[in-house]
């Protein structure tokens, strides 16, 4: 229930078209939102859904502008989703949705959080009725149809092929799709755009798509428009900034992570959203790692941190951050995997190195072999129960594992080289375990990813 505007404290009210909708979300601790904000073709009857990362002391509030045509239905709970039914929405109609979130703190202060998206409906197509008349009939033109909209082009992995000089962009259903001749790329999450020191960025063809500030610490974000960066100063001053392909720095803020051993970090980044608004950025010294932040790209903010007592050897997110595998230094390895930004340990996988997160966060690429007397192997496994759906042993020697995730999807890309990389195996695994081998061009397969 809302706060009445009488109550004693004050009311924070974030609007998604100031903040973001990922910033405003992630302050109202809602993970995902149904549909989604710019969804199209949505039915005029059906659910508003909020994913709560956990289910708040208040309702909130739902409402749609313009209202619904009827009544909508009772709300109520689905686990930690809040669930309004709705109906009468017209067709092809453009409409807005305001979700009230009161996240009151324990010191007394009123927090009202406004989450604010919009969707558009779909078309009703209703029949026309045939006229039955004798009379005869007349000549009518008819209007050539609409072209259907032209799809998006896939989605795309790449690798370069040393021995035939080439980079190979196949898709994700393992058939090649396009071929260019530009070294040491790297690609965006879905493959269309290719970033490359000397020629900036290209498209999937080679042609030119844009210039983006060198910076050695810098990653894709996960839309593929834009890049994470850190800038730093004599001072050590450090600086987290959006770097868009239009050449220009964008400061989010400033990076503060505590020192370690009385001597300052260096960060790193581990994930850049701004599907979610948020980055994750890890300090590092001596090659350990010993705190780590996650920082809304939309103020700089920090949403959560960590210290580590004893430094982690390295530490894996999933694409939005959500999800944080720490590798300890010790004993296997060993990785306990958290959820962010509550903190809150959630599994834990022993004797296996992470490599990547599929994008919904379900699965993990591995490798192993760290431990005396086990065998190196690829491996992708569902973390939460443990069960292997895929695995490659890379013997006799270990591998150079490289994981990709399907971009809004439930895969994930392995290209494995081992035997001194004369050994290679290009890889796509699904959620439900089937698995696709690439052909590869070139017996010596460099991911870009």
């Amino acid at each position: 229930m809302l706060l009445a505007a009488g109550v004693l404290g004050f009311v924070l009210v974030l609007r998604a078209q100031q903040n973001g909708l990922g910033a405003t979300m992630a302050a109202a601790h809602i993970r995902a939102v149904s549909p989604p904000d710019g969804a199209t073709n949505v039915p005029v009857s059906g659910e508003i859904r909020a994913e709560y990362i956990s289910r708040p002391s208040q309702d909130p509030a739902i409402r749609l502008e313009p209202p619904a045509g009827s009544s909508s239905g009772r709300s109520r709970w689905d686990g930690s989703t809040f669930v309004l039914p709705y109906s009468g929405l017209h067709s092809d109609s453009l409409y807005h949705v305001e979700l009230d979130q009161d996240a009151s703190s324990t010191k007394g202060e009123h927090q009202q959080i406004k989450v604010r998206w919009s969707f558009r409906t779909g078309s009703v197509a209703t029949p026309t009725p045939t006229p039955t008349s004798s009379a005869k009939p007349t000549i009518s033109i008819t209007a050539t149809p609409t072209p259907p909209p032209t799809s998006p082009p896939p989605a795309l992995i790449w690798y370069r092929g040393s021995a035939s000089g080439l980079d190979y962009g196949v898709d994700w259903s393992g058939t090649e799709r396009k071929t260019i001749d530009i070294t040491n790329v790297l690609q965006s999450p879905n493959g269309a755009k290719l970033w490359q020191r000397r020629t900036g960025v290209v498209d999937s063809s080679g042609q030119p798509a844009g210039t983006v500030a060198v910076d050695q610490s810098m990653m894709w974000s996960d839309d593929s428009q834009q890049f994470c960066g850190i800038s730093g100063s004599p001072s050590l001053a450090y600086q987290l900034e959006l770097l868009t392909l239009d050449g220009n720095r964008h400061r989010v803020g400033p990076i503060a992570l505590p020192t370690a051993n009385q001597q300052a970090v260096t960060p790193i980044l581990v994930a850049c959203s701004t599907l979610t608004g948020r980055a994750v950025v890890a300090g590092q010294q001596g090659g350990s790692i010993w705190n780590m932040a996650m920082i809304s790209l939309t103020d700089g903010t920090v949403i959560y941190q960590r210290t580590y007592p004893n430094p982690v050897a390295r530490i894996v997110a999933s694409h939005d951050g959500r999800y944080l595998a720490e590798q300890l230094p010790s004993g296997g390895p060993f990785t306990i995997i958290r959820e962010l930004p509550s903190g809150n340990q959630i599994g834990q996988l022993a004797e296996v190195a992470v490599q990547a997160f599929s994008w919904d966060g379900s699965l993990v690429g591995v490798s192993t072999g760290a431990v005396p007397g086990t065998a190196p192997q690829a491996i992708v496994m569902r973390w939460q129960t443990h069960q292997t759906l895929w695995h490659l042993c890379t013997c006799p020697s270990p591998a150079s594992v490289s994981v990709l995730p399907e971009p809004g999807g439930t895969k994930l890309a392995i290209i494995a080289g081992w035997n001194n990389q004369t050994s290679w195996s290009f890889i796509i695994v699904d959620a439900d375990g089937t698995t696709k081998w690439v052909t590869l061009a070139s017996t010596l397969a460099y991911p870009a990813f």
